[in-house]
């Protein structure tokens, strides 16, 4: 039974049964947020069995260390536990993969916006995005979905800001390609 979290009365109650470790609350958490957080664990992983495990390391992180928090309300919960599962993915990343590390002095590289034709579709360009080689997919995720900037990035991965920039400039070639590719496709079919 999945609990409507948008209810303020019920979520501060939720949050402090959560941090005193009761386990009905918890498993109501989990049953709330386990997709959402699954998915963010997948489009850096981009593995069924490593995404679950990293969701379990995520929930039992969320799990010890909210009484830590001063969270009492459901955006900043949900943002925090979207943090945790994205910095455990990360982890996982940094344990199995070694980054292209190239020089900080690389040109700078006009970044050429993505465009796409009507046709495509949004599961395609997921796809494309989860078929990118793992370094280059996570930088994607973490600049163009997330946010961060590449300065934050190279920090959070233990690489150069230059590397992080050319993993993007990438990144957006193969799926600048991969996208004329599909809609080449879509034209044939039409």
């Amino acid at each position: 039974m999945k609990v409507d979290l948008n209810r303020t009365p019920f979520v501060k109650k939720l949050i402090k049964a959560l941090k005193k470790k009761h386990p009905k609350a918890q498993k109501q958490l989990f049953d709330s947020y386990a997709g959402y957080l699954y998915r963010i664990c997948f489009r850096y992983l981009s593995n069924r069995e490593l995404s679950e495990e990293v969701l379990s390391q995520a929930f039992l992180n969320i799990f010890n260390h909210i009484e830590r928090t001063d969270i009492m309300d459901e955006k900043p919960l949900k943002a925090w536990m979207k943090k945790v599962a994205i910095n455990q993915s990360l982890m996982e990343l940094r344990k199995n993969i070694r980054f292209t590390h190239t020089l900080d002095l690389i040109e700078e590289i006009e970044e050429a916006p993505i465009t796409t034709d009507e046709q495509l579709l949004e599961d395609d360009l997921i796809q494309m995005v989860l078929n990118l080689p793992d370094g280059y997919r996570t930088i994607f995720s973490l600049y163009v979905i997330e946010g961060y900037t590449h300065e934050e990035i190279a920090q959070q991965l233990n690489i150069s800001t230059g590397t992080s920039k050319s993993q993007l400039c990438k990144a957006r070639r193969i799926l600048k390609e991969k996208i004329k590719q599909t809609e080449i496709s879509y034209e044939a079919i039409r």
